[in-house]
């Protein structure tokens, strides 16, 4: 098991039901930190908007009902905002989907309504246990997992979201400007799919080579395609337009790159 203390997290595997060990990134103290700003933020804006309204609709009612119900609104918003949130937004609030953060299980599953409420009821231990605060400070700087009071109550860890996979745009080669009529006159069809990976590979790195690796790369992969497809390169033709005409046409034909794609 490894471990990484860039920006106060760590890196600790946990294990599933299933028995798989998932290596996962626990959220630190600086990142936690920030996430509870921006919720804090935005419950003293709903809390702002609802109030006026709320003040607005009982203004003939007296103060001590006016003070009940302002009490009501902020603890119903103080305990309700994380557990509506992380409930609906599995694990997420505004401020931790922001800050790339979610709450799982300690065994990685999803929380569910019963953690989200244990978790916000261990919450107000984190923040009203004098000296305000500083409990749930202490409790995520001191644990393994960077848990809280809530978290260690319900038995759950924040975790630093997995950056998603994101798969590389598709390649769309074309013919030299000039060379469009001769790339027509191409019959791809014999091209295999090994051939196709190999000639997309090198155009995809020309930039890289040296420039006689280049030229020499080029007329040999230019020499042997033409045999295998039986469609000769013209003298006035560079072996790497050739390339060029040829594995556009083989993408607009049947390559995996068609434009049906």
């Amino acid at each position: 098991m490894s471990t990484n203390s860039t920006n106060g997290g760590s890196s600790r595997g946990i294990v599933t039901p299933e028995a798989v060990v998932l290596d996962i990134e626990t959220a630190g103290f600086a990142s936690r930190l920030m996430a509870a700003v921006l919720d804090v933020l935005i419950i003293v804006a709903g809390l702002f908007v609802v109030s006026v309204i709320v003040a607005l609709g009982l203004r003939n009612s007296t103060q001590s009902t006016l003070t009940t119900v302002m009490a009501v609104l902020a603890f119903g918003a103080l305990f309700g905002y994380p557990i509506a949130f992380e409930t609906l937004m599995r694990g997420r609030t505004p401020g931790k989907a922001a800050l790339r953060l979610r709450v799982v299980g300690v065994d990685g599953a999803p929380v569910t309504l019963r953690e989200t409420t244990l978790r916000a009821m261990g919450g107000i231990v984190d923040k009203l246990l004098p000296p305000g605060g500083i409990t749930g400070v202490l409790f995520v700087l001191g644990t393994s997992r960077h848990q809280r009071v809530g978290d260690l109550i319900a038995g759950t860890i924040v975790i630093r979201d997995p950056q998603q996979y994101r798969p590389a745009p598709a390649l769309w080669f074309s013919a030299p400007l000039g060379l469009e009529s001769y790339a027509d006159m191409i019959d791809p069809s014999a091209i295999t799919v090994e051939q196709y990976t190999v000639i997309r590979s090198f155009l995809t790195r020309v930039g890289t080579l040296a420039p006689n690796v280049r030229v020499a790369l080029a007329a040999d992969l230019a020499d042997r395609l033409s045999r295998a497809i039986r469609f000769p390169r013209h003298e006035s033709v560079p072996p790497e337009a050739y390339l060029l005409c040829v594995i556009a046409r083989y993408q607009r034909s049947v390559g995996p790159a068609t434009a049906r794609w």
